[in-house]
């Protein structure tokens, strides 16, 4: 039993961002027009303050401190863009790996971080190859890296970068409670990932 709690307040924001995303602040959105141009395997963080879930980020993730859900950029056929992450639902639902519209996935966001990621060539097909295959994959409620049947937010970010890189790409991850896990901001401060953008709702400006 403790080990079921400690896993989900380890990672609250994903397990939460679907449940509570109706206690984020109101009225907040952020428009695709407000984003700086975006890349396929681009990262975007929800601001920890999007909803009562996220605000527990601050408190489990070991570096940086602002972010609390994650999902990556992909391309469309007619060259729009969309974004895979993977998503707990409404209350109810079964959460899954999802490819959502670059407007569906800023709909309830007040602050974004914009990132880009150090990968080319094939390196980077095969990240983006990876996000691609995991859509559909259930939400991973043990949040677990044991298996890759099931994913949360982070890890699955992790997941496709290792597979662009061939390797862990974070062989040092977030550990607390006896527990090894992916953090937001093991993404978020890591090497090959680099900040962009910051955008507030409120202005729709964003801070380079």
């Amino acid at each position: 039993m403790f080990r079921q709690v400690s896993a989900a307040l380890i990672l609250a924001p994903c397990l939460f961002f679907g449940l509570l995303v109706g206690a984020r602040e109101a009225g907040a959105e952020i428009l695709p027009a407000a984003l700086p141009a975006l890349a396929p395997g681009d990262l975007l963080f929800k601001g920890a303050d999007t909803g009562a879930g996220t605000q527990l980020a601050v408190a489990w993730s070991l570096g940086d401190k602002r972010w609390g859900h994650v999902g990556i950029v992909v391309g469309n056929p007619d060259g729009s863009l969309a974004v895979i992450h993977a998503d707990t639902g409404a209350r109810r639902e079964i959460g899954h790996v999802r490819r959502v519209s670059l407007a569906e996935y800023l709909s309830d966001v007040s602050g974004l971080g914009v990132y880009g990621i150090d990968l080319e060539g094939k390196a980077r097909a095969d990240y983006l190859a990876y996000a691609e295959s995991a859509v559909g994959r259930p939400f991973d409620k043990a949040f677990s890296i044991e298996s890759e049947n099931s994913l949360y937010c982070s890890e699955l970010v992790w997941r496709a970068m290792s597979a662009g890189l061939g390797e862990d790409a974070i062989p040092e991850k977030s550990e607390r409670l006896g527990r090894i896990y992916v953090s937001v901001s093991d993404l978020a401060d890591h090497p090959r990932v680099h900040e962009r953008a910051v955008i507030k709702a409120a202005a729709a400006t964003a801070s380079h």
